[in-house]
């Protein structure tokens, strides 16, 4: 019999938080999210060692990476080095609760709107300006349900999405697409990190239909639509 699945942030830490927030503790490493489509980002309160800023400078200079301030690409990679200091099995773990985590969390919110429904529109109460709201956010409960139902589990997901802006950032300055992949396997290599083809892996990653981006983008242009209701749009996807 299938073990039956865990909201980790109450079991653990007692923590009652909404679909729209995640926050996990893993020794000196804290995971955090407050978007819904939104992988947490990964924090730890370790200094920044000299010798991961010279690695960086110098994954600077081997790549000819251009720049306006001294630290301006360390912000974005230091939690990516906060990230690969995690062992892989852990790193893939920890993805793992997250998924599981917001799983039961959006399974529970939505039957509780199922149930908010019944008691707003029945034989004896007939409430539908309550109902517009709710209808809204049980849409995007089961498109985010579906965005995690399809989301693979393995010790890069909670890399990917730190590389984004690692890969949008080298895009402003006009770098190739073959320069941007090698810089960023580059980047691994110089913190050692045993995985290729990561630069390759990222570009895969912005076309799933998971992909966080495309997803906020769907609902955006839902809401726009000039003849239906967010929600009914969001559900017609959902069917397709």
């Amino acid at each position: 019999m299938p073990r039956k699945k865990v909201n980790w942030e109450l079991e653990w830490f007692k923590i009652h938080n909404p679909p729209e927030q995640f926050y996990f503790e893993f020794g000196k490493t804290v995971l955090f999210s407050n978007n819904l489509f939104h992988t947490p980002t990964v924090t730890t309160n370790r200094v920044l060692l000299t010798k991961v800023v010279e690695k960086i400078f110098d994954w600077e200079s081997a790549n000819k990476i251009p720049k306006k301030r001294n630290f301006e690409w360390l912000d974005i990679i230091k939690p990516i080095v906060d990230l690969l200091d995690i062992p892989k099995e852990k790193r893939k773990e920890l993805f793992k609760y997250y998924k599981e985590t917001q799983q039961v969390k959006l399974e529970q919110s939505i039957e509780a709107i199922i149930k908010a429904e019944a008691n707003l529109y029945n034989d004896n109460v007939v409430l539908p300006h309550l109902l517009e709201p709710l209808k809204i956010y049980k849409a995007i409960y089961q498109l985010a349900l579906d965005y995690f139902l399809k989301r693979e589990t393995g010790e890069n997901q909670l890399l990917y999405d730190l590389l984004i802006p690692l890969k949008e950032k080298m895009e402003g300055f006009g770098f190739s697409q073959y320069k941007i992949k090698n810089a960023i396997d580059d980047l691994m290599e110089s913190f050692d990190y045993d995985s290729t083809s990561v630069g390759q892996s990222i570009y895969k990653y912005v076309k799933k239909p998971y992909f966080p981006q495309k997803i906020l983008k769907m609902i955006d242009e839902a809401d726009e639509h000039p003849y239906e209701p967010i929600y009914s749009v969001i559900n017609k996807h959902l069917s397709k």
